[in-house]
């Protein structure tokens, strides 16, 4: 678990390097005098990822009480698995959504993810992608007065 905290804190600390340093200032333009920034918000968000990911390398670093090591893997092999299947469900999710059809992509998505972590009462696997979609739908094109695509 040490090994795996490291090398998480590590990537998303370098992932909100690269957002704070490249990404923001490229994709986000700057505001007039006066104004309050757009980048204000995605920087908060970075500065906070970048801080808190440190601290997890920190920690990981620190030695155990016990003194051991832990295991050798970084990841486990069901985390590898976990992480494949949740991986294969947003690709099966995005292609429904580039085919054309947000409302399945949305329902594969929900339907997948609860499936995949072991829900299994039929109530539930309808009563919360349906609502999920119904609200979504509610959202944009009620209160907003936009399309979703």
């Amino acid at each position: 678990m040490k090994r795996a905290n490291l090398v998480s804190g590590a990537l998303l600390a370098a992932f909100g390097l690269v957002m704070l340093i490249f990404v923001v200032p490229a994709q986000i333009e700057a505001a007039p005098d006066g104004y309050v920034s757009p980048r204000l918000v995605p920087n908060i968000a970075l500065i906070l990822i970048v801080g808190l990911s440190l601290l997890l390398v920190i920690k990981s670093l620190r030695p155990t009480r016990d003194g051991g090591t832990g295991p050798n893997g970084v990841f486990s092999r069901g985390e590898m698995v976990a992480l494949i299947k949740i991986a294969a469900v947003f690709a099966i999710s995005l292609t429904a959504f580039i085919l054309g059809s947000s409302l399945l992509a949305g329902i594969l998505l929900i339907l997948g993810t609860l499936v995949l972590l072991g829900e299994r009462r039929p109530a539930i696997l309808f009563l919360m992608p349906a609502s999920l979609m119904l609200a979504v739908w509610a959202l944009f094109y009620k209160l907003l007065g936009s399309p979703i695509v």
